[in-house]
């Protein structure tokens, strides 16, 4: 293309991605919202891993909840800090490192964030963790790529539109993980691209040239089976299976991009009973069962761990 100006990733990858991709977390949030009503879940407070753009979080602030995002990246950091003043922001050295945060209702991990983990045993170490800072009755909602699709892709996708071009190109060894290219090119007109406002995010305007802005990511991939034997094995006792529009899926092997959703419910600690007069001895007690999902007859793609 021509006229472009080279960039390392900057803001400008926070203003593309949000213009680019900024729907579909905005999407998945408020379905989450959705669910939770209907499931009777109470959310007062929202932890997002690797945040990104902040879509998702934005949905919730709008919703009443309040917001912290995570993220590793300076330049989201920036972007978020300036964009939406209200809501938290955390810089952070990895994916994992939110210990110090403290609980909440809905901790979410969306846009395939699990993928950058390289090994399973790391992801293992995410569903703990998050497992640890949720509060009883908490959602933990995150997708990730199945190795159905991610093993052998190999392609390169282009798209554009009056405010951005967009190459995706992407490339897999075959065998563990694929490494995926996303590069914009932002139109820096403004008679056709007001709405990005680069005077507000230091985008400036040399000749009607684009900018150019790019990152590169590497996601690794496992067997869905093992994947839902470590969310299990980290406590949840619920564990809902759907797709992007959170539909039951009634085959995990048949999917591309799975979207988890795990509730933590605990069972709580029965109060004292004053002991009963020897002729009428205490029956033996049951053990607590938590209330099924809704619908959870209906949907094979439901289990209560």
């Amino acid at each position: 293309m021509d006229n472009v100006l080279d960039s390392n990733f900057s803001k400008a990858f926070a203003i593309a991605w949000n213009e680019n991709q900024g729907g579909y977390s905005e999407g998945i949030a408020k379905k989450t919202l959705s669910f939770a009503k209907n499931q009777g879940l109470k959310i007062n407070t929202v932890l997002d891993i690797l945040c990104g753009s902040a879509n998702f979080l934005l949905e919730m602030r709008n919703a009443g909840k309040t917001c912290t995002g995570t993220e590793t990246l300076d330049s989201y950091i920036e972007y978020n800090k300036q964009k939406f003043p209200d809501m938290t922001f955390i810089k952070t050295d990895e994916i994992l490192a939110f210990d110090h945060l403290g609980t909440f209702d809905l901790i979410s991990c969306n846009h395939d964030v699990v993928n950058y983990l390289p090994t399973l045993e790391d992801w293992s170490t995410l569903f703990k963790k998050v497992y640890a800072h949720l509060n009883n009755g908490g959602i933990f909602i995150f997708d990730y790529y199945t190795k159905r699709r991610l093993k052998g892709w190999n392609e390169v996708i282009y798209d554009e539109n009056e405010k951005l071009d967009y190459v995706k190109h992407i490339e897999s060894d075959g065998e563990t993980k694929t490494t995926i290219s996303n590069i914009y090119y932002i139109n820096l007109n403004p008679k056709t691209n007001e709405n990005l406002d680069e005077k507000v995010y230091g985008l400036t305007n040399e000749n009607n040239k684009y900018k150019k802005t790019e990152n590169v990511n590497v996601e690794y991939f496992f067997e869905n089976d093992e994947v839902l034997a470590e969310i299990k094995k980290a406590g949840y006792r619920y564990l809902i299976t759907t797709d992007a529009n959170f539909a039951p899926v009634s085959s995990i092997s048949d999917m591309n991009r799975m979207h988890i959703i795990a509730i933590k419910r605990e069972a709580t600690t029965a109060k004292p009973q004053a002991p009963a007069a020897p002729q009428q001895p205490a029956p033996a007690a049951q053990p607590e069962t938590p209330a099924p999902a809704q619908n959870a007859e209906e949907n094979n793609s439901t289990e209560t761990v």
